[in-house]
């Protein structure tokens, strides 16, 4: 007799935008898909088999797109780093670009909380394309760029 057993995940695969990307035995983190037209996107730590929503993710003049998901150690504490873009087009106001927002979260024994030195750092919002008829150019839109600056002020 044959047994086989299945790993679940708080949502079916097909939901899964990005993870899960495992952080212990008994943890890991995902972004899924929600029924939620004005956050369609959701960030879910699941720990012991229990998955609890930590932050969604808003529509912002376009659907939002996870750009990249990471995970890195700054001053001895992970964290788990996420790169969130929408394309916005309004021709009266000249504006054809991408906003982008970087989302830091650190991870703490059993649980995972916003950490706000990332998630408000003034490098973590920034626009690229042509917004009110003018040229922006933003720097991190990737996460090697986003790594190199994190270990360079927060170290």
């Amino acid at each position: 007799m044959m047994v086989f057993a299945f790993k679940c995940y708080a949502g079916t695969e097909s939901n899964f935008v990005q993870g899960p990307f495992e952080i212990s035995q008994d943890s890991r983190v995902f972004i899924k898909k929600e029924n939620d037209v004005n956050q369609p996107l959701g960030l879910y730590f699941e720990n012991k088999d229990r998955a609890i929503k930590i932050d969604g993710y808003d529509v912002n003049g376009g659907l939002p797109n996870i750009e990249t998901v990471f995970f890195i150690t700054l001053n001895g504490v992970k964290n788990v780093v996420v790169l969130v873009s929408w394309h916005v087009i309004h021709r009266p106001e000249r504006i054809s670009g991408t906003s982008y927002q970087i989302y830091g979260y650190s991870i703490h024994n059993d649980g995972m909380v916003n950490n706000e030195k990332i998630s408000r750092d003034p490098i973590s919002y920034g626009e690229e394309g042509e917004f009110n008829g003018e040229p922006h150019y933003f720097k991190y839109k990737n996460a090697a760029s986003i790594k190199r600056y994190l270990l360079n002020k927060y170290r």
